[in-house]
């Protein structure tokens, strides 16, 4: 006899991430071929069951669903309403009333999800009740999820996005039935940007829920949904924690390598929209106190060819790679406004290199050279701390310069030696290539872009 203690689709703390490790992919699909989700153990836990080692009334927490017409007739074609009194007792393992309410359930076609689990004949059976649900929703059918069905429907661009900016600046109350989210800055004229973020990640949620708020503070917007059934999803499709974030390890999800598009770009661009920031000088930086996830992000920005710094307070892409990072881009209104300013403006620094028909050049100079800067105005920069990083100090620097070029360096409190010539800035230039790491972007590149970046809101 099925009940919930030896049912195994019933889970309790386990979520996709962990099914993939140990190899249990079973428990997220229903289907031999892997594209119907396993919404029953997604949304009904163990944990509905029994509280502080008290059966509880499970028929009251767990969640219900809307379902057709068609499967309404069904179940009271196989079953008089004793019958389903009986198997709904024998499986939550305590006696109830339901008996009263199954002319309400009937009605409004809205029943346990339990009723669907405990009715089917196995598992195929369960996925042809499933497709008849319209949404989930609670006991009183107020917090309403119209949850994705197929692996295709779940990976959809925008909800990996939902995911990654949750990951960020996220989360989910260790009950599992609040979920927040809050983006804000201290420049009171730029506040208007995390409105109109919102607004739109608002649209994005209208395709899973029908309820949310936006609340409005002096320096921040906050995000929230009250929905239990769409905490669950998140935390068991996607592995998001409940709880606070510190008291756990945090990653990407899983699940996003069962598919063979790179659908983790949208996640992570998520993460940078929220947790990610663009300077003027044209580095982009994404702080997390996370080493796991910073890892993460590390290998998957190295696996699409940048080269990322991982300090312990960020990971950091150079403004040399800030024209591959348009692959993932930004779709938050007022740090996309940011990236394309610089990707407009063009590269600042230069990209040194030496000419082909160049042979013979001093071995001195050819330590250095990669450190050299030329401007217009015939000066030449020398940024003395990408030296020293390569054991040369700035004595030594200043006694390379003397000898090669008989110059004496000016030093500024920037990191900056210089000295003005035409005569070596011509000869530098027969040696060197100076030319940016790349070019500004044109209009039609800033719309091909914008138009990509966007996506993610329809």
């Amino acid at each position: 006899m099925l009940t919930y203690k030896n049912d195994p689709l019933l889970l309790d703390g386990e979520t996709a991430n962990d099914l993939i490790e140990s190899e249990r992919t079973d428990l997220i699909f229903l289907d031999r071929g892997g594209g119907i989700l396993n919404l029953y153990s997604a949304f009904v836990k163990k944990r509905d069951f029994v509280k502080k080692d008290k059966i509880v009334q499970p028929l009251q927490t767990t969640v219900y669903a809307k379902v057709s017409r068609k499967l309404i007739d069904l179940v009271k074609e196989r079953y008089s309403v004793k019958e389903i009194k009986r198997i709904l007792e024998s499986y939550t393992c305590r006696r109830s009333s339901v008996k009263s309410s199954m002319g309400k359930w009937f009605e409004k076609r809205i029943i346990p999800l339990i009723l669907l689990r405990v009715i089917s004949m196995n598992n195929e059976e369960l996925v042809e009740f499933l497709d008849e649900v319209e949404y989930i929703t609670d006991f009183l059918n107020k917090s309403r999820f119209y949850s994705p069905k197929t692996l295709g429907s779940l990976l959809a661009s925008r909800n990996v996005y939902l995911v990654g900016c949750s990951l960020g600046d996220g989360h989910i109350n260790k009950e599992c039935k609040r979920w927040t989210l809050v983006d804000g800055t201290s420049h009171k004229g730029k506040m208007i940007y995390s409105r109109l973020f919102f607004e739109k990640l608002g649209m994005l949620l209208t395709n899973l829920i029908d309820s949310f708020k936006i609340k409005e503070y002096p320096t921040k917007f906050e995000l929230l949904v009250n929905n239990k059934t769409f905490c669950r999803f998140l935390n068991f499709f996607f592995g998001l924690p409940t709880g606070k974030k510190k008291d756990c390890i945090l990653r990407k999800p899983l699940i996003l390598d069962l598919v063979e598009e790179d659908l983790e770009k949208y996640f992570w661009r998520g993460c940078f929209d929220t947790d990610g920031s663009v300077n003027r000088q044209g580095a982009f930086d994404f702080c997390t106190s996370d080493k796991n996830i910073k890892k993460e992000c590390g290998l998957y920005l190295s696996k699409i060819s940048m080269e990322p710094k991982v300090d312990p307070l960020s990971v950091v892409l150079g403004m040399p790679e800030l024209k591959k990072f348009c692959y993932i881009g930004l779709s938050h209104p007022r740090k996309q406004m940011e990236l394309m300013t610089i990707l407009k403006r063009g590269a600042e620094y230069l990209n040194i290199r030496v000419r082909e028909d160049v042979n013979d050049i001093n071995p001195i100079l050819l330590k250095i050279y990669k450190s050299l800067r030329v401007d217009k105005n015939y000066r030449i920069r020398i940024h003395y701390r990408n030296l020293s990083k390569e054991g040369i100090t700035r004595d030594k620097i200043k006694e390379t310069v003397k000898d090669l070029f008989g110059y004496d360096l000016k030093t500024t409190t920037k990191g900056l030696m210089y000295f003005k010539s035409k005569k070596v800035y011509d000869y530098l230039n027969r040696l060197f290539i100076f030319e940016p790491f790349w070019k500004p972007i044109n209009s039609k590149e800033e719309i091909q872009l914008l138009k990509e970046w966007d996506k993610v809101w329809c």
